[in-house]
């Protein structure tokens, strides 16, 4: 990905806004199927007329056009063609015909009456003009016209306006045309890409055209230039957020079968399924390592572990995650960025040198790999491996020397000339494949497969070498036998063409993760997967720890990769940010755990729609573990049982008994005589045990209870340090700061040495007396950088903030080397009130935690979990001495 954050909608439409239109692109081939000359000789703007003839096929100029150019006076390369073929007359077959949207245009500003479309109407330069028909976000539209009856079509035309950024409208990036028998089944005639391109400017038109007796009929291996159906399908797919404008669709035909016209075979739109294209791979995984600030890419073994197998709670793996990783790089020590095209020789080599050292990435892979393998019994596993390929910038003018001749290879046409700066990127790629085989074959690791090659840009370049650089980078790759990966993004430039240009295996951004989209764009990228056949790409990061937001986007990831049926037959890469699938999977937070157990049962297509754990989520687990084996049916059903037992105590509102029964369960499913028996697998008693603490947490902690802190101010006896300062709401604005200290979310304070200086008191007054079942603090531990949790943490009750009574005195975690976040807490249900037996919650308005600060102590929320008003159980206690 192009950042370690992707891009938003608005730079991915920078891709290309500003990208120059080249020479082959901004002129149009002739057209050659003929226009029947029926009724006037010429039909102007918005004039009706028997037949309409076409709007110009493009803008004569991608710069500044005169009004003149858009007006819809027939084309004359049009006529010239007229005259010199007349064997068949055509017409246009959509010429006042009704139409179907899948998405009706908006009705308040830009509407159809039903007919805009095929009234023989054009728009004018003005975004104003009653011809156009607007739309604006959603999904890729759909426009399906019927005939009446099979006939023969030559020729389909659609046709947009661009006026940006003055009124935010663009055409579409890509137009795609079919035809079928039966309105079900779709064959394709061909994809379009725009031609204009995305580009700040003064209002411009182009058409879109699928031209039989030029571009032949792109679906179906049909040797055909004539289709022959009675349903037509124009789609055009819709940027995030700008205006997409259209006017007139055209069907350029005749009635009946004329000579040569073919039935165009349906193709269901389907993903890429995993296998030879994919090299096997099923899952492939994302790590990003390039140079970072933080170290986050510089892969050790420990780090791997987690996202190479399924670690359970002791971090102990218990079976494989992802079977296949992709390492790739974005940036250099230079600051030069590899997707882009920036880097040079120096950079290329540092990568290389990086990757492939003795004991760098790629080794701590193979280590990696070798210990899982010994741990589940598999020590001949073998992960799977693809390796990027940087982007050779076509501005680069010194790259450096890679054949020895002592001159430094210039990338840059406008220094060299086309050919040579082609010829140079090639050599580059050459000497890129070259020192990646001699690399790997010198490493001999034991237990790594390379596989495939991965090419770093996510889009095919606007400039005409773009497809011509491919075709021969894969062609280098096909020739050692490797595979050759893509993931473009979710406005990639004709990546419709994916196979043409020679990729394998292609996954689809949809970069809904990243904000700026509508929640529908996970199912249009689906939909344009399957057209394109190509997969798509899950996309999460770090940010899913501490933002419900980010958290509840990864989950529609899920949700949707089930409804789309990616989960059960696609292909699939993973876009994790840096440490995310680490972090969860390490997480001793159950409710971060489970994003790390949903991530394995995705993987394995196990994974459900609304399977929050509850008991009744439990219970279909067992049931799916027992069907498929990997819980004996005897064991199965005496698991069954005891869930039924806690559903019962729950349903009369007995939390803690159910806790305690619980606690009985999981001790059954981890009894090293059931384990012995084979009574249950690892993984499941990894996933039920994870399940199980999510619930004994709710149940113990705030079974029932709100935090009753979200959004309240406090104050502190010192003010943290100036370098993580506390805005005044940190504490209270139920975002969490993850395992990175420099997220904003966590205030740092600074041991001292003066005693005075060593310890922290943050008060909070609730406004009133309300009743108090959970105290708990989040603090973090990075020894790295000298974070610690603090040695104790003592909280404190009030009904006046004059005189305090202490409730406990919590202990954090023990110490380990991982980097994590924890809350250390008082919860009544499980430790009791101080004196006060049977009670399980203080009734107080004033609320103390107390902490020392002998090093770094980082915390970034506060939650007093309980119930307005004095709830029965709730006690008011005595000052302390």
């Amino acid at each position: 990905m192009i950042s370690n954050k992707k891009w938003g909608s608005a730079l991915l439409a920078a891709v290309l806004l500003m990208a120059p239109v080249s020479e082959v692109q901004a002129i149009s081939p002739v057209p050659k199927v003929v226009l029947a000359q029926a009724g006037a000789a010429a039909q102007m703007e918005g004039q009706d007329a028997g037949d309409p003839q076409f709007a110009p096929d493009q803008p004569t100029d991608a710069g500044e056009p005169e009004a003149e150019q858009a007006s819809s006076a027939p084309n004359t390369n049009q006529r010239g063609a007229s005259s010199a073929v007349e064997e068949i007359q055509f017409r246009n077959l959509a010429a006042g015909l009704p139409y179907e949207w899948s998405e009706e245009p908006e009705a308040a500003s830009r509407p159809d009456s039903g007919y805009k479309l095929t009234d023989g109407k054009y728009g004018t330069l003005d975004m104003n003009h009653t011809a156009w028909v607007g739309h604006v976000r959603g999904k890729t539209r759909e426009v399906v016209f019927d005939l009446g009856e099979e006939k023969s079509i030559g020729k389909i035309t659609a046709h947009f306006f661009q006026d940006y950024p003055a009124n935010s409208i663009l055409v579409p990036l890509t137009v795609s045309m079919y035809v079928s028998d039966d309105k079900e089944n779709w064959g394709l005639l061909s994809h379009n890409a725009t031609q204009l391109l995305w580009g700040e400017g003064p209002p411009r038109q182009e058409t879109f055209e699928w031209d039989g007796s030029r571009d032949g009929i792109k679906g179906g291996n049909t040797d055909g230039k004539l289709a022959y159906a009675r349903y037509v399908k124009v789609t055009f797919t819709m940027h995030p957020s700008q205006w997409e404008y259209i006017d007139e669709i055209e069907i350029i035909g005749t009635d009946g079968k004329a000579q040569g016209a073919v039935k165009v075979p349906a193709e269901p739109p389907r993903f890429l399924e995993p296998g030879e294209a994919t090299a096997g791979i099923r899952n492939l995984n994302l790590l990003y390592n390039g140079q970072y600030a933080d170290g986050l890419g510089d892969w050790n073994k420990e780090r791997i572990i987690p996202n190479i197998s399924y670690v359970n709670q002791d971090g102990e793996p218990v079976d494989w995650l992802f079977d296949g990783i992709l390492y790739l790089g974005l940036a250099s020590p230079a600051g030069r960025d590899f997707g882009v095209g920036q880097t040079i020789l120096e950079d290329w080599n540092w990568y290389l040198d990086k990757t492939f050292a003795a004991a760098g990435d790629m080794q701590q892979l193979n280590e990696a790999t070798v210990e899982v393998g010994a741990k589940l019994h598999q020590p001949d596993h073998k992960m799977k491996v693809v390796l990027m390929i940087p982007n050779p910038g076509e501005y680069v003018n010194d790259f450096g020397d890679v054949d020895g001749d002592g001159v430094s290879e210039s990338f840059n046409d406008s220094v060299v000339g086309k050919e040579k700066a082609l010829d140079n990127r090639i050599k580059a790629m050459q000497w890129w494949l070259d020192q990646v085989r001699q690399r790997w074959q010198e490493a001999n690791y034991s237990n790594l497969e390379l596989v495939g090659m991965y090419w770093l840009e996510e889009q095919i370049s606007t400039s005409d070498t773009g497809p011509d650089l491919l075709k021969a980078v894969s062609g280098k790759v096909h020739d050692m036998n490797l595979k050759f990966f893509w993931i473009p993004h979710s406005l990639a430039y004709k990546s419709f063409m994916w196979k043409e240009v020679g990729f394998d295996a292609v996954a689809l951004q949809p970069n809904y993760f990243f904000g700026e989209m509508d929640s529908d764009r996970l199912e249009d990228a689906a939909n344009l997967a399957k057209q394109y056949g190509m997969s798509i790409e899950l996309e999460f990061d770090d940010r899913m720890l501490t933002d419900g937001v980010f958290r509840d986007r990864y989950i529609e990831y899920l949700n949707s990769g089930v409804e789309t049926g990616l989960m059960q037959n696609g292909f699939r890469a993973y876009y994790q940010g840096n440490n995310a699938v680490y972090n969860i999977g390490v997480s001793k937070d159950p409710s971060l755990r489970l994003m790390y157990d949903w991530l394995y049962q995705f993987l394995n297509g196990t994974y459900t729609i609304d399977s929050s754990p509850t008991p009744e989520t439990m219970e279909e687990l067992v049931r799916s573990y027992v069907a498929s084996n990997k819980i004996n049916s005897v064991f199965g059903n005496e698991l069954l049982y005891r869930l039924q037992n806690i559903k019962q105590l729950l349903e009369q509102n007995k939390p803690k008994d159910a806790v305690s029964y619980m606690q009985d369960f999981l001790a059954h499913i981890h009894d090293p005589a059931v384990q012995a028996q084979g009574l249950i697998s690892a993984p499941a008693a990894t996933v039920l045990d994870t399940y199980a603490q999510v619930l004994m947490e709710t149940w113990s902690d705030d079974w029932g209870l709100s935090n009753l802190a979200q959004g309240l101010s406090y104050t502190i006896s010192q003010p943290p340090n100036s370098n993580y300062p506390d805005s005044g709401n940190e504490l209270t604005n139920g975002l969490f700061g993850g395992t990175d200290f420099g997220n904003e979310q966590w205030q740092g304070h600074a041991g001292s040495a003066f005693p005075e200086e060593r310890s922290r008191t943050i008060t909070l007054d609730l406004g009133r007396n309300k009743s108090i079942g959970s105290i708990r603090a989040h603090f973090l531990q990075d020894q790295g950088p000298g974070i610690y949790f603090p040695q104790n943490v003592d909280f404190s009750v009030s009904t006046n903030g004059q005189t305090w009574s202490t409730l406990a005195t919590g202990s954090p975690p023990p110490a380990h080397d991982a980097v994590s976040a924890e809350f250390v807490k008082w919860s009544g249900s499980a430790d009791g009130v101080p004196g006060k037996a049977g009670a399980d919650k203080v009734y107080a308005r004033y609320v103390k935690v107390e902490f020392p600060v002998n090093v770094w102590v980082f915390l970034d929320e506060i939650e007093v979990l309980g119930l307005d008003g004095k709830a029965n159980g709730a006690v008011v206690l005595p000052p302390t001495p």
